[in-house]
């Protein structure tokens, strides 16, 4: 239940508004909540990633060999990873209302920036799960399903990455625009400027190439939605709510 701040009398043509300001804590509840669970999607996808491909074995290039690498996946693993992709897609939505929660109300775009973010993650999960059948195609020697596997997956992840991207641009521009509830700071964590670093990623030997270049994606969400909900968990949440009164009602 809110508590209570302060209430003020404002004039009003039709009498008097009485005006409560409250500490909404089911807000800040809802919002730390979605932030988690944002949060946890981002992990698990993470650690499906690593079931489909994680090896110490020395790698030359990470692009062009993660098919060889996971032709020698045991079939388990394989399974396990891919079923993550849509549970975690699922609650990475979540995790992107959390954002939206974060957005000052008001501006109606930031529905269009939270819509091409379920896109993306919605066409990610796929992405994602497909790599099952990528891997099981390789290590049974299949060169011609493989192939269609490979192109069917390359549509996915343009259909998850264009939208995605452009999303990633119009968050940093919210928060440096101040539209958000987030301090400026907050774009140096934000997805478009981690997302640089993966060109750097697989410079790094082995085994921290694959862990850090092999969930990069989810890596930076793992990152953001953690700073998202420190901030939510320690931010103040104050809803103003006004109450039409009849001219020379008391209080």
């Amino acid at each position: 239940m809110g508590v209570e701040l302060v209430s003020i009398r404002a004039p009003n043509v039709l009498g008097f508004h009485f005006i409560e300001l409250r500490n909404n804590n089911r807000m800040k509840r809802k919002t730390v909540l979605t932030g988690i669970l944002g949060l946890i999607g981002a992990v698990l996808m993470y650690t499906g990633d690593m079931l489909l491909y994680f090896t110490t074995k020395p790698i030359a290039s990470f692009e062009e060999e993660i098919v060889q690498i996971m032709a020698q996946v045991s079939q388990e693993r394989l399974m396990a990873g891919g079923l993550l992709g849509p549970i975690s897609a699922f609650l990475y939505m979540i995790g992107f209302y959390h954002i939206y929660l974060r957005i000052k109300p008001g501006n109606k775009i930031a529905r269009v920036f939270i819509g091409l973010l379920c896109f993306g993650i919605v066409y990610g999960g796929a992405f994602h799960s497909h790599f099952t059948f990528i891997g099981l195609a390789s290590s049974f020697n299949q060169e011609e399903m493989l192939h269609l596997f490979e192109k069917y997956s390359v549509l996915n992840f343009n259909l998850m990455f264009l939208p995605s991207l452009l999303a990633y641009c119009f968050l940093a521009y919210l928060i440096l625009a101040k539209k958000t509830f987030y301090p400026r700071w907050v774009v140096l964590c934000s997805p478009i400027v981690l997302f640089w670093f993966s060109g750097v990623l697989k410079y790094l030997p082995q085994p921290l190439m694959v862990l850090t270049a092999g969930g990069w994606s989810n890596m930076i969400f793992v990152v953001f939605f953690s700073i998202s909900t420190v901030l939510s968990f320690k931010a103040e949440y104050v809803e103003i709510k006004e109450t039409p009164t009849a001219p020379g009602a008391s209080l």
